[in-house]
């Protein structure tokens, strides 16, 4: 049997404030494409189709669209479970509807452990192999509160019942493979953190429970686990070097840092008696994204090159020049007017870093004043003293002018 294991769509995602539906229809359409050329028997979507509990309509058409299409291929059974960033009650919604398309829509945990333990037939309708959809464990399914516990025992009690209610469900599938009587492969889902999981500042993932610190390691997963297909990291991972704990990750870019990043979904081939073998298949770039940085001249002129030289581009600037450049997002924007290439967002590095090392000296903007402001501006830049005088007269009057037009505006 193949499974296609992927995750982490987002529907409905943005990357500053530019929505992406173009780029989710094309991943969509290519995902039909692998299903048909890699003969996929099923599809695993493990966590996370839409990036908020209220998708917009268009987002919600594609899902169901594609469910459509996918049902109609030769995929015999797609399984969907709930990320943390997915409506349980929207996801769970249509699954009587969704069962006589072979579609199982997990959204909540069920009391009973029984209800995830799914046995998938191959074309023979002989038991081929056991699926758990287990979808994103929320604090109240893993978890029992006491009173007058730290914040360390509530981590520890909620690594403890995420650990119980995957040996739990384990057990279960381990039971029905005996009532079998022979071998399957047991796959399950999640949607949660690992001990070791690798993300990236930008890469949109939200940290479970209290952070990282909820993290899980590998030995909260039961030993007659075949293929472990994991949601909620968004980039492509192995759990500990386990060929067979896996992060598909997400098929999109989360964020600029990610740009130029491979991306993937999984192909997972059981059969022979032996283990499952898992093949990455590469997802194509739809849209191209660039994160540049460096002083300003190098920027002019990467972007003059990318001007002359790129299909439809977006890019992110990060501006660290030591000069002060007062009208650096208008010439960077007046370089690429007319072209396909797009700047999404300038950083100044160096006015970033200021602020952040006033944070952590614990001050802030509004314990300064305006000219305090400047001032600190100035001695960011290295303004010289000789220099200094003229370029605060100058802003006394620019302040005055605004304070005085504010005065007579009201």
């Amino acid at each position: 049997m193949r499974i296609l294991h992927t995750s982490d769509w987002h529907l409905g995602s943005q990357i500053c404030g530019r929505k992406r539906y173009e780029e989710h229809e094309a991943f969509l359409t290519w995902l039909l494409e692998v299903i048909t050329r890699e003969h996929a028997d099923v599809l695993i979507v493990a966590g996370d189709i839409f990036d908020s509990t209220t998708p917009p309509n268009r987002s919600l058409e594609q899902y169901y669209h594609f469910l459509a299409r996918a049902a109609g291929s030769c995929c015999r059974h797609i399984i969907i479970t709930a990320g943390n960033h997915d409506s349980p009650s929207l996801i769970s919604a249509p699954r009587d509807l969704c069962k006589y398309l072979n579609i199982t829509v997990i959204g909540h945990v069920p009391e009973n452990p029984e209800d995830l333990v799914l046995v998938i037939p191959n074309e023979n309708n002989r038991p081929s192999v056991i699926i758990c959809p287990i979808p994103y464990l929320r604090d109240r399914d893993v978890r029992t509160s006491f009173a007058g516990e730290s914040s360390k025992e509530k981590i520890a009690n909620m690594i403890s019942g995420i650990k119980s209610r995957y040996h739990e469900i384990g057990r279960c599938a381990e039971d029905k493979r005996k009532e079998i009587g022979h071998h399957i492969p047991i796959i399950a889902t999640g949607h949660l953190f690992t001990a070791g999981g690798i993300t990236r500042d930008d890469d949109g993932s939200r940290d479970l429970f209290l952070g990282n610190l909820a993290c899980v390691g590998a030995d909260a997963f039961p030993p007659c686990i075949d293929y472990l297909a994991l949601g909620h990291l968004h980039l492509p991972q192995k759990v500990c070097g386990n060929n067979h704990m896996r992060y598909s990750g997400a098929p999109l870019i989360m964020g600029f840092g990610e740009a130029g990043k491979t991306k993937s979904v999984f192909l997972i081939e059981t059969g022979g008696g032996g283990p499952v073998s898992v093949q990455d298949v590469q997802v194509p770039i739809f849209q191209h994204y660039l994160q540049i940085s460096g002083p300003f001249d190098l920027i002019a002129s990467e972007l003059s090159r990318l001007k002359f030289e790129s299909d439809s581009v977006f890019v992110e600037v990060l501006l660290d020049d030591p000069k002060i450049i007062p009208d650096a997002q208008e010439r960077i924007r007046s370089i690429i007017t007319g072209s396909p290439v797009e700047v999404f967002r300038v950083k100044n590095i160096r006015l970033l870093n200021q602020v952040m090392q006033q944070k952590e000296a614990g001050e802030s903007l509004d314990q300064l004043s305006p000219e305090e402001v400047f001032i600190r501006r100035m001695d960011a830049e290295k303004i010289t003293e000789a220099d200094r005088p003229e370029l605060l007269e100058s802003f006394r009057e620019i302040y005055a002018e605004m304070l005085e037009k504010d005065t007579n505006s009201e």
